[in-house]
């Protein structure tokens, strides 16, 4: 498995991987206004514009294949982990957890999980920091990675 910095050049096929694993795994957290918002955020365009204003993101490969990414909005929020649902449970989020750490040197980390995510982000330590909560009619639960 190779990591690197993904670019422009990585948007079509990061969207189409983040719309696939969402499509699956997330949808039941969207209305049809909240999953409209999420496409428009953080798909195509909305990637573009987050590239743009300094999010960080980052790929996982096998060969030359996307399987997984990670991004986070500066200066500890992470944005995005998808991973292709042909590679769960291989431990590639984590890896690209711990790549991105290595990375950041972050002390604290904040999170909007999805209700199916919950399990994977306390796996890699974080602790629920608030009640689920609805942001843009996107269901999401706030959590809390601390180093310490």
């Amino acid at each position: 498995m190779d990591f690197r910095s993904l670019t422009s050049e990585d948007i079509e096929v990061a969207s189409r991987l983040i719309e696939s694993v969402s499509d699956v795994f997330s949808r039941r957290d969207f209305s049809e206004k909240g999953y409209k918002n999420f496409k428009e955020n953080v798909l195509d365009n909305g990637m573009r514009k987050n590239m743009d204003e300094g999010f960080a993101y980052w790929g996982a490969f096998e060969s030359d294949t996307l399987v997984g990414l990670i991004a986070i909005k500066k200066p500890n929020h992470l944005f995005n982990l998808f991973v292709h649902q042909d590679y769960h449970h291989k431990g590639i989020a984590s890896a690209l957890w711990n790549y991105m750490l290595s990375q950041l040197q972050l002390d604290t980390v904040t999170v909007f999980s999805s209700s199916h995510a919950v399990g994977l982000y306390e796996a890699l330590g974080f602790q629920h920091s608030g009640d689920k909560i609805s942001n843009e009619e996107i269901i999401c639960y706030p959590m809390l990675w601390s180093l310490c």
